[in-house]
């Protein structure tokens, strides 16, 4: 199993397995990306007896208010990655491509706003390295051809 990120030598890491998802948008073909002040994947954190989908589906309500469908498994990859206030994570990270369904309420994280791009443009500027690569992936896959 390759990781992506450097592990520092006599430091612990906290398991964090996630569900992630890129988000199409058939129309114009841009992708659904999360914004504060850094750019990420939309997903999360699996908790408790949660699957990677159940965990994505409740994440991407938090989030951005949708429900999706489509869901369709991409990839998964495993990071060590500094989560600022959640210390030094490891993270196993299910990566699915899905689109957005119906607006089902208003999302819970206020500070995030949900940006619709093209992808290539944003291979570079997300925050997690673990998450470049994945969108990477995804544009050669898809939007190289």
């Amino acid at each position: 199993m390759e990781y992506i990120g450097k592990k520092m030598e006599n430091v612990n890491y906290r398991k964090r397995p996630g569900a992630y998802a890129i988000i199409t948008r058939k129309k114009d073909k841009k992708i659904a990306i999360g914004a504060t002040c850094d750019y990420f994947l939309l997903g999360g954190g699996i908790e408790n007896d949660e699957t990677p989908k159940e965990a994505l589906k409740r994440e991407l309500i938090e989030e951005t208010g949708y429900s999706i469908k489509n869901i369709r498994f991409f990839d998964k990859v495993f990071a060590y990655v500094d989560g600022k206030e959640k210390g030094l994570l490891d993270i196993e990270a299910t990566v699915y491509i899905a689109e957005f369904d119906k607006y089902v309420k208003d999302p819970i994280e206020k500070d995030h706003r949900l940006l619709f791009v093209d992808a290539k443009d944003y291979v570079s500027k997300l925050y997690h390295e673990y998450q470049r690569y994945v969108l990477r992936e995804y544009v050669e896959k898809y939007e190289n051809k």
